[in-house]
């Protein structure tokens, strides 16, 4: 209990420092807000001229886009130090969190609470209603209790891709151009159905880098896509469990990391 208010404790006093300069924190939510609702706007324009997308339509894309951006919310609220995680290590700024009797990946965590992502959840939020509402998804109370073990597998394999490719920072010491490829660039692919990528692509999302699972799979049985199943109709219950195996798999690689790590000496 104790442990447990400290780190609140960091959160609270990472949230103060974010919003001690109120109108840079305001822009910036703004920001944040107007870049995703450009991309869904973007998608609503590509549906408006061809109607669909390789069979999914409005309603369907945005639902697919708003679980992609309601569980990107949760991981940018708590992993958001992660991003620029090599600088941590480079001003070392990390060697602290070893002296302490708290766990390093909990301090670095909590260190920088990312309150702004008040603005993945809104937009995230409405467009998952809207996504619901006008694709006709039949909710029931499997549905219903699905949904949030989807939102939590979600955003446990968004974490372990960041927390994973943060650890490569132990041997390289620098990963900001990976943090950028596979963290950034790579949701880019999840914004569309998978299912219109050739089958190379298909595999490697499935199997190989797994996000296809935060969003794509799970759509499909929301929106009861029975006739698009593109490896086996099982992997639409898969998300909790692909999400837990990750994570397992990059806290492993975080502590092996921690082993080999060695001060920048800054």
């Amino acid at each position: 209990m104790e442990t447990l208010k400290i780190y609140a404790t960091l959160a609270l006093l990472s949230v103060r420092a974010r919003m001690e300069y109120k109108a840079s924190f305001l822009l910036f939510l703004v920001a944040i807000f107007f870049f995703y609702l450009a991309q869904l706007g973007l998608l609503i324009v590509v549906l408006a001229r061809f109607k669909e997308i390789h069979g999914w339509r409005t309603g369907e894309i945005a639902f697919l886009f708003g679980l992609a951006t309601f569980s990107q919310g949760f991981t940018t609220l708590f992993f958001n130090a992660l991003v620029n995680f090599d600088q941590m290590l480079i001003q070392g700024e990390f060697d602290r969190t070893l002296v302490r009797p708290l766990s390093p990946l909990g301090q670095v965590v909590f260190s920088r609470f990312e309150a702004s992502t008040v603005a993945h959840f809104f937009l995230g939020t409405a467009a998952l209603y809207y996504g619901a509402k006008y694709s006709g998804i039949e909710w029931s109370l499997k549905k219903d209790l699905f949904l949030p073990f989807v939102i939590v597998g979600g955003v446990m394999i968004q974490s372990a891709t960041r927390l994973a490719v943060s650890a490569v920072a132990f041997w390289t010491l620098r990963n900001s151009s990976l943090v950028h490829i596979v963290v950034f660039s790579s949701r880019e692919f999840i914004l569309y159905p998978v299912s219109i990528y050739n089958h190379g692509v298909q595999f490697f999302l499935t199997f190989l880098f797994p996000i296809a699972f935060v969003n794509f799979y799970p759509a499909q049985y929301f929106l009861d896509k029975t006739g698009e199943n593109l490896f086996h109709p099982a992997l639409q219950m898969a998300t909790p469990l692909v999400g837990a195996i990750l994570f397992a798999l990059s806290l492993y690689v975080w502590k092996r990391g921690i082993g080999h790590y060695q001060s920048s000496g800054s």
